[in-house]
């Protein structure tokens, strides 16, 4: 908005398309200032777009390569109101890319011109000097033809044996394709059919002076820039250095570990370029003087601060970094090493781990708040030390946890599931899901994308409610007190996980019908491949809901009674042939079940998506098939679900939190070699919730309403949604804060006096909030009306080594995989994240000797890069190789 024509460019979402809409844009763009035509004479045809846009244009160019359509970009000057103006033409001239142009695009309204334009192209072929291979790749040629002679080759191609091939010129793609088959080169086919076209520099003029920058690229170390390839170069090592000495700079080093007399050696050694060691031991030549007086003025003036203040805490940093920034202007924060920092905070640390998380965020919030950039150093573990070639990954930096790539996260948009490996193979970054605040509240927050973390031992944690999970020891886990490793915890911890699911944001409805069929079909219907799609039951109600629900596919049912059952076959309303199928087999196709059998089946991504009430009567509908509500003959109440699909269970025990309802999954008995599964809802104010709001549809309603007279006199029974224990901890510090008594604080909750004994069990929640009233605690409030539940664990079970990942929440850190609140690791909280590797530091004799690899591992705005730069030890630092 607001941009003049000679401003105008494509915007960045149009180059996201798929490409069957960027060809609608470029049709209705060529519609306006493009054109299609055949020169006189000469018959050349042509297709060009003209715009006084010089961006507009080179866009134009760039995102026709998306559709294969490479086009020259040329100025032209254009008569404007008397005077002459620069114009920027997009010109296609050859053959081949006009058809493709045609094909794939078209000029809308222009529809003739194009036609004229094809007919001019006729059988001609395109011409092979606007896409050649450099005379440069005869070398390789020669190399690949060794002894044979050209007369021999002439012959393979079916050529005289005097062919003239003009050695040494550029050739065309075609060509060298011949060449390539001729000699069997599968090195020269390679060339002939990529991806790279060879475009000529036709002028070099200095541009001025003007601030530059670099990108990090992993293996390849180019990137495409104005659509040419280019390398990339190294990165600048001695951060603090290089910003206070050689550019002034203000930054300021804390040193946890070395003295400032030390900093300063190592800095005076860098600089100067004397000998560490001569200065340690004082045998410093005459010229070692000299060079260190040149240097030392220099940095003495360097805005370089060095505090080397032992047991600093992440408070005394921000109070000093604030200090600094106000008075001299700091502009970068180095901090050696993250773990030799303390918390410092009011809190008491929970663990090791959930300080230095919360550290690195804290950092993080300094960057943010004083607008610099903070680098912090930290270990890694002995990983690197453990595999054969010592290269360290992230997965190997301290606090760094994984989890497989079969780890489903719950997304917040579509409310669905989706493994870490999908989003791996897809790319796909700024995925909605859901996580935990401060505040134990589910929360959306942004998934930035998903990355590799090496291979690592990995371990199933199986919860009492049946949830299960994998993760590396490393990886940490929500407890009451606080992020935990999983290698801290032990059988009977309880960990965090969503007690309840709100609707996603993108909530979709169908239509009711299509609910109630989805419900029965995954129930007791047949859906199996060369079987006709067909329902069974015994209950009149639910086969005449699915013969309702067949009338809006259209379909008229056929009902086969079968003994005390009937068959409700869903037959196709037209004949199966030229590619028409059953509408109902199409439909399930969408959601890949058509075909599965009962142990396959799952629910599909898009029921997470329904509304509220569509949840409850797709869940009333499934209940009627495969469900169970029952009253024994003690009064005692079931409520549960069966079925021979694991994954069918799992999705379902998902798909209860919808409404608020939790259920414990369990594997029983064993159908034909597979165990069956059952999912319970078992507590009586889960059971009073579930047959209340959703109930049973058909013959099996007919209990609800004998077991909800039942439940109405039954007391819920405390003992399944509970706090952990440790609680009392927090009770007993706000009775201390207000100067309540034991006796008075049991005789306000209305509990016979029994001392500690209190003390000694989970409260319930409903306790929990009277304690919180009568102590008048948030913090105990907040635990007590929480979104999370505390499940525990009942087996940790070792799988051996596997591929693991990780994924970058923003905010939170934290997101709920496989059903259970895990935290991102250490790492996360870095917008980049460098590993230093030295081969010869393991390998004496290593060839590599005084090099070192900076991998750069993480990069939230791309790619990644390893470079090679220089170490030199006796003047304690690092350079470029590029340098003497």
């Amino acid at each position: 908005m607001g941009t003049n024509s000679h401003t105008k460019f494509i915007p960045g979402d149009i180059f996201r398309l798929p490409e069957a809409q960027i060809a609608l844009f470029l049709s209705r763009l060529y519609a306006t200032d493009g054109w299609a035509s055949v020169s006189e004479p000469g018959n050349q045809p042509q297709i060009g777009y003209c715009s006084v846009s010089e961006r507009l244009a080179r866009d134009v160019a760039h995102l026709l390569l998306r559709l294969g359509i490479v086009a020259k970009v040329v100025e032209r000057t254009v008569a404007y109101q008397g005077e002459r103006r620069p114009a920027f033409q997009v010109l296609i001239h050859d053959i081949d890319q006009i058809r493709t142009f045609a094909a794939r695009v078209g000029i809308f309204s222009k529809e003739r011109q194009v036609e004229e334009v094809l007919a001019a192209c006729g059988e001609r072929v395109g011409q092979p000097n606007l896409d050649l291979i450099p005379g440069e790749v005869w070398e390789l040629i020669k190399a690949e033809k060794g002894d044979r002679s050209w007369a021999e080759i002439s012959a393979r191609t079916g050529r005289p044996r005097n062919h003239n091939w003009h050695v040494g010129q550029q050739l065309s793609r075609h060509r060298l394709l011949e060449l390539a088959k001729a000699l069997e080169s599968q090195t020269l086919a390679d060339i002939a059919t990529s991806d790279v076209q060879w475009d000529r520099i036709e002028s070099v003029t200095p541009a001025g002076e003007a601030e530059v920058f670099d990108l990090t690229v992993d293996g390849t170390h180019n990137f495409v820039a104005d659509d040419i390839v280019v390398h990339n170069s190294t990165l600048a090592l001695d951060f603090a250095r290089s910003a206070s000495i050689k550019h002034k700079i203000p930054s300021v080093f804390f040193s946890l570990e070395m003295g400032r007399n030390e900093i300063a050696m190592r800095l005076l050694s860098a600089e100067a370029r004397v000998a560490l060691h001569h200065m340690r031991t004082g045998a410093m030549t005459d010229e070692d003087w000299t060079r260190l007086a040149r240097r030392m003025q220099d940095l003495n003036d360097s805005p370089l601060y060095i505090d080397d203040s032992p047991n600093l805490s992440m408070m005394e940093i921000r109070a000093k970094c604030r200090r600094l920034k106000q008075r001299n202007d700091l502009r970068l924060v180095v901090i050696d090493y993250l773990q030799l920092m303390q918390n410092g905070g009011s809190r008491r640390a929970e663990s090791r781990q959930q300080e230095v998380s919360e550290m690195s965020r804290n950092l993080k919030l300094l960057a943010k708040e004083l607008e610099l950039p903070v680098i912090a150093l930290s270990q890694l573990n002995r990983g690197p030390e453990q595999r054969t070639d010592k290269r360290p990954m992230v997965s190997d930096l301290r606090e760094s946890g994984c989890v497989p790539a079969s780890t489903r996260l719950l997304r917040a948009d579509t409310g669905a599931e989706v493994t870490i490996g999908e989003l791996l193979a897809t790319g796909a970054r700024d995925i909605p899901v859901w996580s935990v605040d401060e505040r134990l509240c589910l929360v959306p927050r942004t998934l930035t994308h998903a990355f590799p973390s090496g291979t690592k031992e990995v371990f199933r944690v199986r919860l009492a409610s049946g949830r299960v999970v994998e993760a590396t020891a490393n990886h940490p886990f929500l407890t009451y007190d606080g992020w935990k490793p999983l290698g801290e915890l032990a059988v009977d911890t309880r960990v965090a996980t969503p007690r309840k699911m709100p609707a996603p944001s993108s909530v979709v409805a169908w239509a009711d019908a299509e609910v109630v069929m989805l419900a029965h079909l995954l129930g007791d219907g047949c859906v199996a491949p060369r079987q006709p799609i067909h329902y069974t039951s015994a209950d009149p109600a639910n086969l005449a809901a699915v013969e309702q629900a067949a009338a809006h596919f259209g379909i008229t049912p056929r009902r086969v009674a079968q003994g005390t059952w009937s068959h409700v076959y869903l037959p196709s309303p037209h004949h199966l042939t030229h590619g028409r199928r059953n509408p109902i087999a199409a439909w399930l196709d969408r959601f890949g079940l058509y075909g599965k059998r009962a142990h396959e089946k799952f629910l599909p991504a898009e029921v997470f998506g329904l509304p509220d009430e569509q949840i409850r009567l797709f869940l009333r509908h499934l209940w009627a098939t495969d469900g169970s509500v029952t009253v024994s003959n003690s009064g005692a109440v079931r409520v549960y679900y069966t079925t021979t699909s694991e994954r069918l269970a799992r999705d379902l025990q998902q798909l209860l939190l919808r409404v608020d309802v939790q259920a414990r999954l369990r594997a029983v008995g064993n159908t034909k070699g597979r165990p069956g599964w059952t999912v319970d809802v078992s507590g009586v104010t889960d059971q009073r919730l579930f047959l209340h709001d959703v109930g049973v549809h058909g013959a099996r309603g007919e209990r609800v309403g004998a077991a909800l007279y039942r439940l109405a006199a039954v007391a819920a029974n405390t003992n399944l949604d509970t706090i952990p224990v440790q609680v009392w901890d927090r009770v007993r510090e706000a009775m201390v804060e207000r100067s309540v008594t034991t006796r008075a604080f049991q005789q306000q909750l209305g509990t016979a006096y029994c001392g500690s004994s209190l003390y000694k069990s989970a409260p319930s929640r409903q306790r929990l909030a009277r304690v919180a009233s009568i102590l008048q605690d948030a913090e105990l409030d907040l635990l007590a009306t929480s979104d999370v539940a505390w499940d525990r664990i009942v087996e940790i079970e070792s799988l051996g080594e596997q591929p693991v990942f990780d994924a970058t929440v923003l905010g939170t850190h934290n997101f709920i995989a496989d059903g259970v609140i895990l935290h991102n690791s250490i790492e996360q909280d870095a917008d980049m994240v460098i590993l230093l590797h030295r081969e010869d530091a393991y390998e004496k004799e290593s060839p590599r000797a005084g090099e070192a690899d900076l991998i750069v591992a993480k990069h939230r705005n791309g790619p990644t890069a390893t470079i090679t730069v220089a170490f030199q030890g006796h003047y304690s630092r690092f350079v470029d190789m590029a340098q003497s």
